[in-house]
């Protein structure tokens, strides 16, 4: 069954900033993903002749068992049900021109295929979820590594912003940053994303 939504949190980790020349935000950047851009391990990536560059983000995505509102940080963690690895796969000239024009960048993100995710483990089965290590290699080179315990706003602080303005519902998924490292992806590219005690997670670029 697909999620009611993806929330996706944008420029989550300090080394991510300077690569995408953004500045060092006060608070969470929330964005969304609609659910048709879900697809599987093994499932293709596929660009749209056309868009430009597209690239890699590798994240940690957790999965929401309950429905809540206005959650205190310090419940967040009982509305996780599940986590998985995330690639938000992002058409960045796309994005890059709606950020200097101030329009938005939905298309940018939300195209179909660009939310690669693995299956969901049971978040009881993931051991130190704030000191993940997340890994993305292209064609077998390593191109982002990098640690959930380095993120701006911990996974409980970014539930309980995004529950103040929008309900969250069983089902939902959040993609919460990536590291630094983000690169583009062409035809033919194999791409693996692993979060380890999370799962692995490959896909060919069509």
């Amino acid at each position: 069954m697909r999620p009611g939504k993806i929330i996706c949190i944008g420029w989550n980790y300090r080394s991510h900033l300077s690569e995408t020349n953004a500045n060092l935000p006060t608070e969470p950047i929330v964005f969304f993903k609609p659910p048709s851009c879900l697809i599987g391990n093994g499932d293709d990536i596929v660009i749209t002749e056309g868009i430009g560059a597209v690239h890699h983000e590798v994240e940690l995505a957790v999965i929401f068992g309950k429905t809540g509102k206005n959650i205190p940080s310090s419940e967040a963690m009982s509305y996780v049900s599940h986590a998985a690895v995330f690639n938000d796969v992002t058409a960045r000239d796309m994005q890059t021109k709606a950020r200097a024009e101030g329009n938005p960048w939905c298309i940018a993100k939300g195209m179909d295929t660009f939310g690669p995710m693995s299956e969901p483990v049971p978040i009881d089965s993931v051991k130190g979820i704030h000191c993940l290590d997340l890994e993305l290699s292209v064609n077998g080179t390593v191109r982002q590594k990098g640690s959930t315990s380095m993120m701006i706003f911990p996974i409980g602080e970014l539930i309980a912003y995004v529950s103040r303005f929008v309900t969250i519902e069983k089902g939902d998924i959040m993609a919460t940053g990536t590291p630094e490292g983000i690169g583009p992806l062409v035809k033919g590219d194999v791409v693996v994303a692993k979060i380890k005690g999370v799962g692995e997670l490959r896909n060919k670029v069509v």
